[in-house]
């Protein structure tokens, strides 16, 4: 179920396109003069190994949207622990956002000849975006050039921010006074629930968990729901959960550059996400979903892995409806057979066997569903 669902959704794994334009006085003339973007640097790990599982890398996603969203309205350079090319982890190269990057030359060049974090200096840049993926929790925490870099921020008072695993790099980072930046700071990054639901397979590998880390280190750290977009600001300190807080991340980076954001159609795995939290919210979600604007096998893998963790029968009556808001058009067997099960645990008998039969019809051979079938006198 899980690879099925990870294949369809691309689950693990934007919002401005505006230009900046001004002029300034120069003389008698006052001949105008366009002034110069400023300079962001991204920040990703060097861990990375290709087709190794084990040695993750950058998260693909976060590189993409970071790269579109903010390109148009800053000067962007990417830099690394080692500089060179920096390794990614899988992604679905489908998404709107990372089929636009694959096709763009300069984003791909940056990813195969990154700067070498000693290369680069705070002064030469107004803000620093530390990008996730799980490569960030083995080589960006103990990265002392990194850590240094950030405090030369942080005494610049320059824009700070981190997403996902990225605010690992943040946890050893020290003021001027050698007090820990993060002491008494409002923090997200990615959850402890978030690791034990879409990265079991990392936790005998990992270092520490990063909400430990961030909690260790003095931070107030702060969460949404698992795979939610969450967002943190404290002063010019800016940290996102987990990928699908990207966006909004990239919004309150322009915002604290006083650059202007401007309207754009959300990417269908951002309006999913957003209609998710709606639904929690106890706001009402319009059907049918289009399929061409929501990414629907997302919410059918975040309905499917909030099933499998639910802690009691409130969490479990919300993954079930939220996976039913996608079942007519996510018909994948397995899918709808743990849709059945959960429906018969809440005791909704007649709703489990119109989907066992339905698995049926596409696999005569479930056993599940014949159980299930045989247990309702269905």
């Amino acid at each position: 179920m899980k690879s099925t669902l990870c294949k369809k959704a691309g689950l693990w794994l934007l919002a401005v396109m505006s230009l900046l334009s001004a002029g300034v006085c120069s003389g008698a003339a006052q001949a105008e003069e366009p002034l110069q973007k400023p300079k962001v640097l991204l920040v990703g790990s060097s861990y990375g190994v290709a087709d190794d599982p084990k040695k993750p890398g950058l998260e693909f996603d976060e590189y993409a949207m970071a790269y579109q969203l903010l390109s148009p309205q800053v000067q962007l350079e990417l830099a690394s622990p080692k500089g060179g090319k920096v390794e990614v982890g899988q992604y679905n190269k489908t998404k709107v956002y990372n089929t636009a990057v694959l096709a763009d030359p300069t984003a791909m060049q940056w990813l195969a000849g990154s700067k070498k974090i000693t290369e680069v200096k705070a002064q030469d840049y107004q803000a620093v975006l530390v990008l996730g993926g799980k490569g960030a929790m083995f080589d960006l925490a103990d990265h002392q050039p990194l850590q240094q870099l950030l405090a030369d921020m942080a005494e610049q008072q320059k824009v700070i921010a981190a997403v996902c695993h990225g605010p690992a790099a943040l946890i050893h980072v020290k003021n001027k006074d050698g007090s820990l930046l993060l002491q008494g700071k409002k923090v997200a990054g990615f959850s402890n629930q978030e690791e034990s639901m879409f990265a079991k397979e990392m936790l005998p590998l990992y270092p520490f968990l990063l909400q430990d880390g961030l909690t260790k280190a003095g931070a107030l750290y702060q969460q949404a729901g698992p795979m939610l977009p969450f967002t943190v600001q404290d002063g010019t300190l800016i940290t996102g959960q987990n990928p699908y807080s990207t966006p909004a991340l990239i919004d309150a980076i322009l915002t604290q550059l006083a650059l202007k954001t401007t309207q754009r159609q959300a990417y269908p795995d951002e309006r999913a996400v957003r209609l998710i939290q709606q639904f929690l919210a106890g706001q009402p979600v319009p059907q049918p979903l289009d399929e061409k604007r929501v990414d629907i096998p997302l919410m059918a893998a975040w309905g499917y892995y909030s099933l499998q963790f639910a802690k009691d029968g409130s969490e479990r009556q919300q993954a079930v409806q939220v996976m039913e808001m996608v079942s007519d058009s996510f018909t994948d067997p397995q899918f709808l057979m743990v849709l059945a099960q959960g429906q018969l645990q809440l005791g909704n008998t007649s709703r489990a066997v119109e989907l066992a039969k339905a698995v049926l019809k596409q696999q005569p051979d479930s056993k599940a569903a014949e159980e299930l079938l045989i247990k309702t006198k269905g």
